[in-house]
């Protein structure tokens, strides 16, 4: 097979998988105080709204398609649908969202990058355009050790949070672990892995050959379509930032949850936090083992609630870490309970 007959077959491949977004979808842009430009996408509640808007931030290598996927496979959707007007963000350097550019000062981010500066903008953004005093939140992977790290830390302008298969531990056995403990040798704190390239390669080829290794590591079939995972692929993957993965790694390291010079310490701070935390872990989740994500409950210090996604506990399949975003059954076996725990932890705005 010629080069450009197979390049041609992979074009064809990952056109037929991207969905864009739909018309209802409104695109902002929220600027950061360190110059970055973020890209948000905005739902509006269908019907009368039943609370405040919720903002939905993704884990690492991945954008905020990552939950928006297709139009059955969309939290933020699914939040709109039921009365919440929903926001997606992606962080610097995924999705829509300002890349790197060294003759404008924008350098490969860190992981505080993304609670210091990214999530007070998004934040504020959303409460500038909806005019709401204080917003939910919902993040999946990092996207929750993103709101622990910035809670930890005295975040403001929040009501309630939930956090999706978020660990506060990466030296416990995850699946992650043998990953990162490569990357020092493949990385630096200036460089960008190109992890999207590789995804978008070869999301054609998901299914394809049964090796077991994605499904093993990010989601189980018998809960997420191969359609879903290709196009998740496809198109919700973004470029990791080595700075990010380094910080992560001296996490497995030292066990220890902190910032990027080691003075602050994020699971220590999360016993001073007072607003309401809903921590949801999937009992087949290799990259957020429950140990590891039952770690972070036990640190938070205010109103907290612990869900466990499991078929002893009624969903009709195991999860992955995956599978609680994109899941065929999430909406009614995950999402909706977390509706459940915003709805009753509710602020009336005046």
């Amino acid at each position: 097979m010629s080069r450009l007959l197979t390049l041609s077959l992979l074009l064809a491949g990952c056109a037929t998988l991207h969905v864009p977004l739909p018309p209802e979808a409104e695109l902002h842009r929220a600027k950061t105080d360190d110059g970055w430009e973020l890209g948000l996408v905005r739902y509006k509640a269908v019907g009368p709204p039943t609370g405040v808007p919720v903002l939905l931030c993704h884990g690492i290598s991945a954008n905020a398609r990552n939950l928006d996927l297709d139009e059955t496979h969309s939290l933020a959707r699914w939040f709109a649908a039921h009365g919440r007007e929903a926001w997606t963000m992606s962080m610097r350097a995924a999705g829509d969202s300002d890349g790197p550019d060294e003759s404008k000062g924008r350098h490969p981010p860190s992981f505080d990058d993304y609670w210091q500066h990214d999530l007070p903008a998004a934040i504020g953004l959303v409460r500038q355009v909806s005019g709401a005093s204080t917003i939910d939140y919902v993040g999946h992977s990092m996207g929750g050790m993103i709101i622990y790290a910035y809670l930890s830390q005295g975040g403001q302008g929040l009501n309630a949070v939930a956090t999706l298969g978020s660990p506060t531990r990466l030296d416990w056995g995850s699946g992650t672990e043998s990953l990162l403990k490569v990357a020092p040798a493949l990385l630096s704190k200036s460089s960008m892995l190109p992890s999207r390239f590789g995804s978008w390669l070869t999301a054609p080829f998901q299914g394809a050959v049964d090796d077991g290794v994605f499904e093993r590591l990010f989601y189980n079939h018998e809960s997420t379509s191969t359609t879903s995972f290709q196009r998740l692929m496809a198109y919700g993957t973004s470029d990791t930032a080595g700075g990010v993965a380094l910080q992560l790694i001296r996490l497995v390291e030292t066990g220890r949850f902190a910032s990027n010079d080691g003075a602050l310490d994020f699971r220590a701070g999360l016993g001073r936090v007072t607003l309401p935390v809903l921590v949801v872990a999937a009992r087949l989740d290799r990259i957020a083992l429950t140990p590891a994500v039952r770690d972070g409950y036990e640190a938070l210090g205010g109103p907290k609630e612990w869900l466990m996604i499991s078929r002893a506990n009624g969903a009709r399949a195991e999860y992955g870490h995956m599978d609680l975003v994109i899941g065929e059954r999430a909406p009614d076996e995950v999402w909706s309970r977390v509706l459940d725990f915003l709805n009753r932890h509710a602020r009336k705005e005046p």
